[in-house]
């Protein structure tokens, strides 16, 4: 069936904003529990007024004392509360739809930050151990970048790699941070070259999504990529890498050349002591739980491998520096990008949305209103 032409275009109309619609804050999205939790509270409290009225055991007085009683009423003012809860609850979503994309300026870096997550992060001799020591800092880094209008991304290793490409979204990485634990990343190891090659891809990744514009094209990084097929950067490129052992499982030193021939600089954090520390082991329920040891019975120990991690900045014009215990922060880390040029390149970013949330907080108001003046009393003839 055809429909006429001004139906069509209403339908149009009506499909283009479903796509555009996006929620907020999203995060918000548990509140929906709410409305299941006020229908079982309304079921609850008609219960207990039977089970009070059962209690009086007088037929004839129960008759009545509800014979006036508007129970239809009753009924339809708790579907309306229950209506109102599940529209004020979608409205705090802050639903928006609408936007126009543009293409802006924008001043900042583009980082990736590649964090070790291996088990030897676990370590306690900073508080309350490495990696909740780091996790805390880098939550701080990625408010100032956020601040400096610095694009960021995450890669998160130990014997892989995974992370997020880089955005100016500090939320989500800040979130990925939240959830990465030492004790759950697998393979163990300590495959820095790995961490180094995802990070180098996201960071190709954003220039190819540069050039390619709003009107799209290939922005995936591919095995068969020639190095006169990636677009030079509009923007100054950095990878930090955070680490406190040696590389056990690939060829970080190879990464560096690729990523020096690009024009991206690698700054090497270590962490830890050059004499070592013993890896800590947890039991199921997380506690601490000795150390690892070897066939032998020796302790495994963390060695920050210097030589590696110096040659690995200097290789791409980086820099170094090594991040005592007693001594952990990021300052130096700050330092840095605070004296790297800021260069200039163009988002693509979406314009002010409409915000959607006065279409549910309206009929939500309208419907509690409606509920609290239905009358509870039947009208006497």
């Amino acid at each position: 069936m055809t429909l006429p032409r001004p139906l069509e275009e209403v339908q149009e109309h009506l499909l283009s904003l479903v796509d555009e619609v996006v929620l907020a804050r999203a995060d918000l999205l548990w509140l929906l529990v709410l409305v299941p939790l006020a229908a079982g509270a309304y079921i609850w409290a008609a219960r207990q007024r039977r089970r009070a009225l059962a209690s009086l055991g007088n037929p004839t007085l129960v008759e009545r004392l509800v014979a006036s009683v508007n129970h239809g009423s009753r009924v339809a003012a708790a579907v309306l509360s229950v209506l109102s809860v599940l529209f004020l609850c979608a409205a705090l979503t802050r639903l928006q739809y609408g936007g126009e994309t543009k293409i802006v300026p924008a001043s900042g870096l583009d980082i990736v930050l590649a964090v070790d997550y291996s088990k030897s992060m676990l370590a306690r001799d900073v508080y309350p151990s490495r990696s909740e020591r780091l996790s805390a800092e880098l939550q701080r880094f990625l408010d100032e970048a956020d601040r400096r209008g610095d694009r960021v991304g995450l890669v998160v290793f130990a014997g892989a790699a995974r992370g997020l490409p880089v955005s100016r979204d500090a939320r989500i990485l800040k979130l990925y941070l939240d959830k990465a634990d030492p004790r759950t990343e697998n393979p163990g190891g300590t495959a820095i070259g790995k961490a180094l090659k995802l990070a180098l891809t996201f960071l190709i990744d954003a220039r190819r999504a540069a050039a390619a514009g709003p009107e799209g094209g290939p922005t995936k990084s591919t095995p068969t990529d020639k190095p006169e097929d990636i677009p030079p950067s509009e923007a100054d490129q950095v990878i930090i890498l955070l680490t406190d052992g040696e590389d056990t499982v690939s060829r970080p030193l190879e990464v560096a050349q690729e990523a020096a021939r690009l024009g991206v600089r690698i700054y090497t954090v270590a962490i830890g002591s050059k004499s070592g520390e013993p890896i800590q082991k947890f039991d199921a329920a997380g506690q601490p739980d000795g150390f690892v040891t070897d066939d032998k019975g020796n302790y495994l120990m963390t060695r920050v491998d210097e030589p590696t991690l110096q040659e690995i900045a200097k290789t791409t014009g980086g820099d170094y520096v090594l991040v005592e215990p007693d001594k952990f922060g990021l300052d130096r880390v700050a330092a840095w990008i605070r004296d790297l040029s800021k260069g200039q390149r163009e988002d693509t970013v979406t314009a002010h949305r409409e915000e959607g949330y006065s279409f549910l907080v309206a009929p939500a108001l309208v419907l509690l209103a409606v509920s609290l003046l239905l009358p509870e009393r039947k009208r006497r003839p």
